[in-house]
């Protein structure tokens, strides 16, 4: 059926069997056993062209919507035997592992330590493509995400900026600081792929204390950033968690002056359809690490 719906769309014998990886006479022996099988012609043949029957227009229809119910088939059967095998990919930005992440992961293993849990370091819009294509299974990203009516999003970390400076820095010297007060100073900032809508949130909150942030180096993880800081390549505003990475000639300081719209946001993505039962326990313990996180309404 597959030969068929190759040289019903190519309608030519040599393209078809190239498309298919095969040589063309057993690709013609193939159709020839197929139209005998079903005891009509499918396809006219002359050493000019090739054309379907009135049948083989038909059939053709058939053919496709048999073909994606098969492919549709084996998709089920897969996520099956993936649930019974108990694995699942992850893929996630440098900034999941300061909190949520690993606590998650911690907990999800000594609760479950049978199933296996891929790890995949990826920025975010790389991470919305493959977990589209099936690349990954689950996804820890940068919100805000556009056209996700067919993912499950929810934000599991909301994280203030503070300022990274070098320690020999005047910056350094003080608790508090305005964000206009970095007018003047290179940044190191993560590259625009890696997360847009908050690459764009801290250059716009820059505009709006008065200048135009003047990146000069870029880098995907935090530590890199951070180590280029300290190697006083620059200032950067980076998420308060952060700070656990204790970086050597590294200072964090707080920064007046950011909308208080704009943080280090942290999502945790899924597509809609998948309910493998071990993908929904470890969303979960998720969603329970990020609920003891939350402040009350009190503020406490």
């Amino acid at each position: 059926m597959r030969h068929f719906v190759a040289v019903a769309e190519e309608l030519h014998f040599g393209r078809a069997a190239a498309r298919l990886n095969m040589a063309q006479p057993p690709l013609s022996q193939s159709i020839r056993r197929l139209e005998a099988g079903l005891g009509f012609a499918l396809l006219e043949r002359s050493s000019r062209r090739v054309a379907l029957t009135p049948a083989g227009r038909v059939f053709l229809d058939e053919a496709k919507r048999t073909l994606a119910q098969a492919e549709a088939a084996l998709r089920l059967a897969r996520q099956v035997a993936s649930d019974e095998l108990a694995e699942f990919t992850l893929g996630f930005v440098s900034a999941a592992l300061y909190r949520v992440l690993p606590e998650a992961l911690r907990s999800f293993r000594r609760r479950f330590p049978g199933i296996r849990i891929r790890l995949e370091e990826l920025p975010t819009e790389r991470q919305l493509e493959s977990l589209r294509d099936g690349g990954i299974d689950i996804a820890f990203l940068h919100p805000p995400l556009r056209d996700a009516v067919d993912l499950e999003v929810q934000v599991v970390d909301r994280d203030p900026f503070v300022a990274a400076v070098p320690t020999d820095s005047p910056l350094a010297k003080t608790a508090r600081l305005a964000l206009g007060d970095l007018a003047d100073q290179d940044f190191v900032l993560f590259p625009y792929r890696q997360g847009p809508s908050l690459y764009r949130g801290i250059v716009t909150a820059c505009r709006q204390a008065g200048f135009a942030p003047r990146i000069t180096q870029e880098a995907q993880r935090m530590h890199t950033i951070l180590s280029l800081v300290a190697a006083e390549m620059g200032v950067s505003l980076v998420p308060q968690g952060a700070q656990t990475l204790r970086i050597d000639g590294v200072a964090f300081v707080q920064v007046d002056g950011i909308p208080q719209a704009l943080a280090w946001e942290l999502a945790m993505v899924r597509r809609k359809t998948d309910r493998r039962r071990a993908l929904l326990q470890f969303a979960e313990i998720v969603g329970q690490r990020a609920a003891q996180k939350r402040p009350r309404a009190d503020g406490v």
